[in-house]
């Protein structure tokens, strides 16, 4: 298991032999990947599951995933090598992440007895990762909206009307990453204009009510993707083909890098979307229906 692009002096925890003597082990039909992931909520287990691919690969040179990977076998020498991995090429925050699902999955290990407690505890005696603090928050304010509303509008291919739709949703329903892409058709009612944000299951789903520019935006990228039912937010490749799968997270991290962009504006996240001021965002508010948030973004006149 390389450390980085060096290499490792270590042998890998999944070596051919390894794989070979494991080949199909599953303890009483155990998994612990996906005992760990059963845990988390829709949006944090795509996050995690990504992570534990990556581990998982890492930790074997390439030749496990995450659900056949022996876990249990990995110690401490295996995961400081794969914290300095992370620390090589992820971002601090990143890399925590990722240390956070490694130590997720061996603490499932442990609880199913397929690792003795002093094997566990010091496999995961690991110290966070550090690195420089994240960017300042970009301040978006009524006019950074508008330009980022004109930037999709000027887009005439279904990009455009898609990222217009988007950023709207990011910011006036102050959605995150994981909800928007969990997001299906049928939570947009274009009737009423509500949006319907399912939730964890111990959550009631949220509810919110678009004003006339967010369903204006969202009307015409609907009419552009057709009635099909599925994700709500597609990927549209180079020749303006909507794809019929799910948008990324990191796709809407690029969307809205690519805005900002052509705004003319400084990078700008997601994250900055939802923290975008919150008197707007009240100031924005159509009469939609009593139990409904309202929401959209300022006029792009």
């Amino acid at each position: 298991m390389p450390a980085n692009s060096g290499g490792w002096s270590q042998r890998p925890i999944a070596s051919e032999q390894t794989i070979s003597a494991v080949e199909g082990f599953e303890p009483n039909g155990f998994d612990p990947a996906e005992a760990y992931l059963a845990q988390l909520g829709e949006g944090s287990r795509r996050t995690m599951r990504e992570a534990l691919t990556k581990l998982a690969d890492w930790a074997s040179e390439g030749r496990c995933g995450p659900h056949d990977l022996p876990w249990q076998m990995l110690r401490i020498e295996h995961t400081a090598a794969l914290r300095t991995r992370l620390t090589a090429n992820l971002a601090a925050a990143t890399a925590n992440k990722h240390l956070a699902a490694l130590r997720g999955v061996l603490k499932q290990c442990w609880r199913r007895g397929l690792m003795t407690a002093e094997a566990y505890q010091r496999a995961i005696d690991l110290p966070p990762v550090r690195g420089e603090s994240p960017r300042k928050p970009n301040k978006l304010g009524a006019i950074e909206l508008q330009k980022l509303a004109q930037a999709c509008t000027g887009d005439v291919s279904p990009a455009g009307a898609r990222d217009e739709a988007l950023l709207a949703l990011l910011y006036g329903a102050n959605l995150r990453r994981s909800e928007a892409v969990a997001l299906e058709l049928a939570d947009y009612d274009l009737t009423t204009g509500v949006l319907e944000v399912p939730g964890p299951v111990e959550r009631p789903a949220r509810r919110f009510g678009a004003n006339e520019d967010a369903r204006r935006a969202l009307e015409r990228w609907i009419l552009i993707r057709g009635a099909e039912a599925g994700p709500l937010f597609n990927p549209v490749n180079k020749g303006g083909r909507i794809e019929r799968r799910r948008l990324s997270e990191q796709a809407i991290y690029i969307a809205c890098q690519k805005r900002a962009a052509e705004a003319g504006l400084p990078p700008t996240s997601p994250e900055d979307l939802r923290r975008a001021d919150a008197s707007i965002r009240e100031n924005a508010i159509a009469s939609t229906s009593a139990s409904a948030e309202g929401m959209g973004m300022p006029a792009s006149s």
